[in-house]
């Protein structure tokens, strides 16, 4: 199973989050039928999603996050609670990207770099929080780094890595979610920058069969440091049919009316998990007569 480990060194000067998410990465990509490439940006864009959520959120807090770069895959949409509980989709699943020079996938040109990322904040009882950066390199791991330090002023390093390997299947996938906090010296930040450069990157690790706790392990050689906690990583569970129902309602009612008369029904395409809804004429039927008694106070 999946699983992101938060840890925090001995002095307090550093905490780094590690996960390994393989899984998750493979079923999203067979869930949305992605090509290769877009494969490894949805994967990039989870992964960063999820250490970045699981870093700032609490409680019932979430986080949604879109990525424009006005790239072939078009829009990248993700989202996930303080549970590691994620969903993600691109509106273009079979782009493919470019060669770029080193002969490897042109990832940042598929993304786009006219762009931005924006990120909202969602906590109960308070006003969703939105913070917007430009894309920097459209790799997404150091668009991420850029919103931590430019929206929520955290010294950050924002690591990601997707492997697929010819036939399409996701190897190893996973990231790393470094964070400086009060106290740390400029030499031991020095330190930790020339040693992280040295390093393999993230999927390579996994690869060898190194553990999040043995990679931390590697990351903080010259420091001590404390597992705080392990927890499972996943997607979300699937919406039902009564959460689309009660997104119908919202709807005027004139809409509502128009599916009704023209179409005899509708159907909703789950965009976080490509599954159709179906309603009929009568389910319909239902929802607007309900909607209309709220309307009226009858109800």
């Amino acid at each position: 199973m999946d699983y992101l480990a938060k840890s925090l060194t001995t002095n307090g000067h550093f905490r780094a989050y590690v996960t390994d998410m393989s899984q998750t990465v493979q079923q999203a990509a067979e869930m949305h039928a992605t090509s290769p490439d877009a494969t490894i940006v949805l994967g990039r864009a989870l992964i960063a999603t999820a250490l970045t959520g699981t870093s700032l959120l609490k409680g019932n807090d979430q986080i949604h996050v879109n990525i424009n770069g006005r790239g072939p895959i078009g829009q990248i949409v993700t989202e996930t609670d303080a549970n590691a509980n994620l969903r993600g989709y691109v509106t273009n699943p079979k782009a493919v990207a470019e060669n770029g020079r080193n002969g490897l996938p042109d990832i940042a040109g598929l993304v786009g770099l006219k762009g931005s990322l924006k990120m909202t904040k969602i906590q109960p009882g308070l006003k969703p929080y939105v913070g917007q950066v430009a894309l920097i390199t459209s790799e997404i791991g150091d668009d991420f780094t850029y919103y931590l330090a430019q929206s929520e002023q955290i010294p950050s390093a924002v690591g990601v890595s997707v492997f697929v390997d010819s036939k399409g299947k996701v190897q190893h996938a996973g990231g790393i979610l470094l964070q400086t906090m009060p106290g740390a010296s400029d030499t031991e930040l020095d330190l930790l920058e020339q040693h992280l450069a040295k390093m393999p990157n993230i999927s390579s690790m996994l690869a060898e069969g190194l553990t999040a706790n043995q990679i931390l392990e590697k990351l903080f050689a010259h420091l001590k440091l404390t597992v705080l906690e392990t927890m499972p990583v996943q997607l979300a569970p699937e919406l039902d049919k009564n959460w689309y129902a009660k997104a119908i309602a919202t709807l005027p009612a004139q809409e509502i009316q128009a599916m009704i008369d023209e179409d005899h029904g509708a159907e909703i395409l789950g965009r976080f998990t490509n599954k159709k809804y179906q309603f009929s004429e009568n389910e319909l039927k239902g929802i607007l007569a309900s909607k209309t008694h709220k309307q009226s106070g009858t109800e």
